[in-house]
Formats: structure tokens, C-alpha cells, sequence
């Protein structure tokens, strides 16, 4: 049994049928026991949801120790009268088993909505973002449809609200449509432009010295301007930006405040500002993963994620090493409720480990999992006689998904943007991973020598891949068109690489537009390099070399998957009994 198997159960209407609405906070190991309930996840309401049956009912009872029943009536909308009657539901969940399994009675109480549909739908308008209004409703199938028809309305997915574009056509339309008057303001977006005699205020920063705060005002212009800054960054609790205390990002605020007629009230004191203040972006990196990793932790389990941040650091490991043993320490002490881990005993971790890969954890995560509890104890505790033995999950034998050169041809040619096309094909035909795409410099490119040197990859290791011939006249090209840039491909704010988000998009987008039926990404397009060129004869250990692979092993792996080799293999039954096909048929 899970420790804390609490969730909260509610009645859901969803594409006009009841179901079981399931929420918790977010949870892996429940997240496994839904799945296999075959429970199916709803992105509008952010829940998980079941048949509305008494059997579906019972298996939630057996699978979680407390369950909270949420007896607030669902939004349906309005339906069609069925044999006389206006309307019909389903009683709330209650904590019978009986009310589940019962036939839906038609409910004589219930009412056609009488009342505004402002009211119904509980319309809540939020805090503007940036040149939208932002409000959330109820989901109404029919309105939601009418809204995003509008242009200058947009869905936002992650935080489930509707986006209007702050200009008075946009509302008048809107607001017809949701059956109201006056819900937005009068805030529109043309009327910022002015800001002379706003006040932009500079202070210390009272946690980290290293950093200073930059209150905006409330206006769209400056908080993209303060944006594109190098390094800025927002802080949702203080509601102001923090940039490096450093003499030259001083500087540019002061170039910002100029160009948009902005006021300064410097409160630095003196001697604040100092160029050794000024982070590099390894540096701005971590920092930005630790925060995110206390984010979510409770304050009596902060000293065991710190104590593993702090040694991670230490060793100089990357930020995504970082991130991995951290994350996959934190989920092995949440499930302890983040007791001290030497109160842990072997046998517990065992049981915890072998509970997970019941409900379908797959082999690498237990390794990951496994690496991270064995580097606390041996690393972090300095237990180095202390034998954990924790059992090794067998490793799953999978190939890597690889496209043909005909596939990655139709994906290329699909793609219509300048940059967006060579950052695949680069991707392609240098073999390179994401991450040494997008953070790919001017200087790394050797033209003359026809290579490219990536530097600081993974593992901290360096290494020189070829530069395509036939790539070459198009980066010179990009590189006049965009001088001042350091990064080949650069981000949304100067001086900053593309995200590797950003370039999974860009593939995401082109294998739907190409019609493929393969799930590919962006490391598809190194998985596939690697095997054109086994397949046109290169030698094993030139790939190894090009890849970056640590172990020959690793690269073998592309050995099974080459199409050149299997297909001029022979089935051992073929070479002695080509007429098994006549033999087997019928006689005419």
C-alpha cells in the first residue's frame, strides 16, 4: 500500500457523457495505478477520468486508502428535451456504491438555465498578461468553439484560460459572445505606447547580493524591452525582475530607460554594482534548475535535496545530471513523506523499487532511480562500506526509431522557414544532439577545415564532427545576414542560444506537415545519420568518433537496424527450398 493514497473523486461531464473525474497532485506512482484502471487524462479539465460505473467505483476503493468525495454539481450545458421533460442528470457521487450502479433517474427538480450565461459559466477574469486580457469559464462546447473563431483569441493549454487580445473590435466581439457587457476594461494595448514620466525603480537584492530587482512599470512595451535584456529573469513573488548587479546590465537598463523616455529611481547603494557579478550562462543555468527543484519540496525535506544539490555542484556534474538525480532522489523521499534517510532500511527501498516496476516503471528510470539512492548513501553520507545491493532492473533491448534518407528528405522539404530548415539539417548531417544544435557558436565552425568543434558536450567532453559541404554557402549567408549574433542559431532575447525546446517544435511540426506515421525527434535525425552512414561503408569506429560515444558498444547498436545488410540476408529455408511456396498451395 502507497503511504498517503489520498485523491478526490467528482462527478464530470465530458462531450455529453458522466464520468468519474479523478485529481491529486501530481504523482507518478498514482499516475500508474489510474493508467492501468485504463483511466484516460482530460487536458481541458486537468484530471483523470473513469467510467461513470459502480465497478470502476470499487477498484478506485481498493487502490487508494482515502478517497474525497466532491459532491459539487458538474456545468453541462444546456440539452435537448427528451419525451417532454427539459432536462435530465446524473445525483452527485455520494459515498454509496449503490447511486453508481443505479439506472440515471430523471431529475423533475432540474431547471433549463434561467439565469445569464456570464453567471453560469462563472466567468472570472484574471490579471492581464502582457497584451491580453486573460479569463477563464466553465467549458462550454458550442461558446469555446464561437471564441477561438475570433481573431485575436487564443486557448492557453498549461493554464487552461482564454487569451483576448486587448483591442476594442476583439471585445465587442467577445463579449456577444459570452452574453455580457463591460467585462473587460478599457485597458487596451494601443494605449501604451507612451511612458514618458513612468518610473522604472532599481534596487538591491536583500537573498543574493549578486543581484538586483527592476520594478517596471505595468505596461507591455517595458516588460518586453526589460526582457530582452541578458540574463533577466522574473520573480513572481517579489513582481519585478531580477538581472546580475553587474556595471555592464546596469548600463543597458540605463540605454532601456532612455529610448522609452522611462524616469530611474537608482536605490543601489554605493559600490553595489561589480563586474564579477556578471554570471555566465553555466552558472544562470544551475541556478535556475536548483530553484526549480525546491519548488515543490515541503521544508522538512529541504536538507536531504540539499544536501545532494550541494554535492552534485561540487563535482562540477551538468545541469541535467543535476536535475535527474535530484528529481529522482526528491520521488524516493516523497514517498517516505521525506523522513531522514538513514531511517530507511534496505528492505524498504526494495519493496518501494520493486512496487514501481510492477506498475510499469521502465528499466532506465530504475537505474536513474537506483543511481541516485546509491550516490546519497556512498557519495553524500560518506557510507562507502555500506552495501546497499539494491537489485538491478533488466535493461529493455530497444532499437532506436530511424527515418530513411527518402523520410528525412520529406521532412526538410516541408519546412519553409530559412532557420528552422538548417537547424535540422545541420542536426542531420553533423549527427549532433539538441543541445549541441542549439548551443552551437559562430567561432565553433571552422570553415576552412570544413569541421565543427563541439565543445563542453556530454560528459564534458569535446570533439570535432564534419561540416557538410553542401551546407556551408548557406551559413555564410546566415551569418551576414545576422552579424552581431554569438549563437548560429539565436534565441528569442539577444545573446542567447535557441532553446532546445523550441527546436523539438520546429521537428514536432514537420514530421505532421510531411504525413509521417513515425514518432520521431529531433535526436531521430542523429539516430538516422549514424545509420546512413554505416550503410554507405563507413567504418564503425569513425561513427563512434563522430558521435561521441564513450564505448564502441553504444554504437553497434546501429549495426542491427542497417537495411543494406538485412536485405541481402537469406533465410537458411529459402536456400534449400525455393518451391515450399508450390508444395503448400493447392493443386488448380
Amino acid at each position: 500500500m502507497l503511504k498517503k493514497k489520498v485523491i478526490t473523486i467528482f462527478k464530470l461531464w465530458l462531450n455529453g457523457i458522466f464520468y468519474i473525474g479523478i485529481r491529486y497532485p501530481r504523482d507518478v506512482e498514482k499516475n500508474a495505478i489510474v493508467k492501468q484502471m485504463h483511466a484516460k487524462y482530460s487536458k481541458t479539465h486537468s484530471c483523470w477520468y473513469v467510467d461513470y460505473t459502480s465497478d470502476a467505483y470499487t477498484l478506485l476503493k481498493q487502490h487508494f486508502k482515502e478517497i474525497i468525495i466532491d459532491s459539487t454539481p458538474p456545468f453541462i450545458e444546456s440539452l435537448p428535451a427528451v419525451t417532454g421533460i427539459q432536462g435530465r442528470d446524473l445525483s452527485p457521487i455520494a459515498n454509496s456504491t449503490h447511486q453508481l450502479s443505479a439506472e440515471p433517474a430523471l431529475d423533475t427538480d432540474h431547471k433549463t438555465m434561467n439565469t445569464s450565461f456570464a453567471h453560469s459559466a462563472k466567468l472570472q477574469l484574471l490579471k492581464n498578461v502582457g497584451k491580453y486580457w486573460v479569463f477563464k469559464m466553465n467549458y462550454h462546447a458550442k461558446i469555446s468553439k464561437q471564441l477561438l473563431a475570433i481573431k485575436g483569441v487564443y486557448w492557453n493549454s498549461n493554464y487552461k484560460v482564454y487569451m483576448v487580445f486587448r483591442h476594442p473590435d476583439v471585445k465587442r466581439k467577445v463579449e456577444a459572445v459570452l452574453q455580457t457587457n463591460s467585462f473587460f476594461g478599457s485597458d487596451y494595448y494601443q494605449a501604451e505606447t507612451n511612458l514618458k514620466g513612468e518610473e522604472l525603480t532599481v534596487r538591491p537584492h536583500a537573498e543574493d547580493n549578486n543581484w538586483m530587482e527592476v520594478f517596471v512599470p505595468k505596461k507591455v512595451v517595458a516588460h518586453e524591452a526589460i526582457k530582452r535584456l541578458a540574463s533577466a529573469r522574473y520573480s513572481k513573488i517579489k513582481d519585478c525582475y531580477l538581472l546580475p548587479a553587474a556595471p555592464a546590465i546596469f548600463e543597458g537598463i540605463q540605454l532601456l530607460i532612455d529610448s522609452l523616455e522611462l524616469t530611474l529611481i537608482n536605490q543601489l547603494p554605493p559600490s553595489y554594482l561589480h563586474a564579477q557579478k556578471l554570471p555566465n550562462r553555466k552558472s544562470l543555468d544551475l541556478t535556475r534548475t536548483k530553484q526549480h527543484l525546491f519548488e515543490h519540496i515541503p521544508e522538512k525535506g529541504v536538507p536531504w535535496i540539499s544536501n545532494m544539490v550541494d554535492y552534485l555542484l561540487a563535482l562540477n556534474y551538468s545541469t541535467n545530471t543535476l536535475r535527474t538525480y535530484t528529481t529522482a532522489w526528491a520521488q524516493f523521499l516523497r514517498h517516505f513523506d521525506f523522513q531522514d534517510p538513514e531511517t530507511i532500511s534496505q528492505k524498504e527501498m526494495i519493496s518501494y523499487l520493486g512496487s514501481l516496476m510492477e506498475k510499469g516503471l521502465s528499466s532506465a528510470s530504475g537505474h536513474t532511480l537506483i543511481n541516485s539512492i546509491k550516490f546519497y548513501y556512498v557519495q553524500v553520507l560518506g557510507k562507502n562500506s555500506f552495501d546497499l545491493r539494491l537489485p538491478r532492473p533488466k535493461s529493455e533491448k530497444k532499437l532506436p526509431t530511424v527515418l530513411t534518407i527518402d523520410e528525412c528528405k520529406r521532412i526538410f522539404d516541408v519546412i519553409v522557414n530559412p532557420k528552422h530548415k538548417l537547424l535540422l539539417l545541420l542536426g542531420y548531417g553533423a549527427g549532433l544532439r539538441v543541445s549541441e544544435m542549439v548551443n552551437l557558436q559562430w567561432k565553433d565552425i571552422l570553415f576552412d577545415e570544413h569541421k565543427i568543434h563541439v565543445k563542453n558536450a556530454k560528459g564534458k567532453k569535446d570533439r570535432m564532427v564534419m561540416l557538410p559541404f553542401s551546407l556551408v554557402e548557406s551559413l555564410k549567408f546566415f551569418r551576414q545576414m545576422y552579424p552581431k549574433h554569438t549563437y548560429v542559431f539565436d534565441g528569442q532575447y539577444a545573446h542567447e542560444p535557441y532553446s532546445t525546446r523550441s527546436a523539438q517544435e520546429v521537428m514536432r511540426k514537420a514530421i505532421l506537415r510531411s504525413g509521417l506515421q513515425k514518432k520521431a525527434t529531433v535526436h531521430t535525425l542523429r539516430h538516422s545519420f549514424a545509420t546512413h552512414l554505416l550503410e554507405s561503408g563507413t567504418d564503425i569506429r569513425y561513427i563512434q568518433e563522430f558521435l561521441g560515444h564513450a564505448s564502441i558498444k553504444t554504437t553497434t547498436l546501429y549495426t542491427h537496424i542497417t537495411k543494406s545488410a538485412v536485405n541481402h540476408i537469406q533465410s537458411p529455408l529459402d536456400r534449400w527450398h525455393n518451391n515450399l511456396n508450390q508444395d503448400l498451395l493447392p493443386e488448380p
